[in-house]
């Protein structure tokens, strides 16, 4: 074999690397376009995925809320139960307080009542003991002295 018949002819060779340079640009386009897809895919991907967590946390937070309803309602539930107990205590303590009230002005009353008759004894009394000490003073035949003599 000669250098000429192992050589192939410069056309060939040429044609070759033209195929060579065409095969290599088709596999980068095609890396492009798988790219160019697969980044396509992954921000349809995201966006998925975005609105499902979207959707996710506008349920909870919906489902939080009712919670939280829930909740409220039954806290006010128990403050209006303990109110009305209180009210109910409360109520049942004034009434013990009004009647005790009654009763020690009732008791007032008649305390009253015994020390203005106590009193208007002790000056019927008095008054008694003024007249017999008067009476005794005044001897037989003796006028009796007016107290503004003296």
């Amino acid at each position: 074999m000669t250098a000429d018949e192992a050589s192939p002819p410069d056309d060939i060779a040429e044609s070759e690397d033209d195929g060579i340079g065409t095969r290599v640009n088709a596999v980068f386009t095609a890396a492009e376009k798988a790219a160019q897809h697969i980044l396509t895919m992954a921000r349809e991907e995201g966006d998925d995925i975005r609105r499902q967590a979207r959707a996710e946390g506008e349920a909870s937070l919906q489902q939080f809320r009712v919670e939280a309803e829930r909740e409220a309602e039954r806290i006010l539930t128990a403050a209006r139960a303990d109110a009305e107990v209180i009210r109910e205590e409360a109520r049942v303590d004034a009434g013990k307080v009004e009647d005790d009230a009654r009763i020690r002005r009732a008791r007032l009353r008649e305390e009253t009542r015994l020390i203005e008759e106590r009193l208007a004894w002790a000056q019927e009394g008095l008054t008694e003991v003024a007249s017999r000490l008067s009476a005794a003073e005044t001897f037989p035949g003796e006028e009796p002295e007016s107290p503004d003599a003296a």
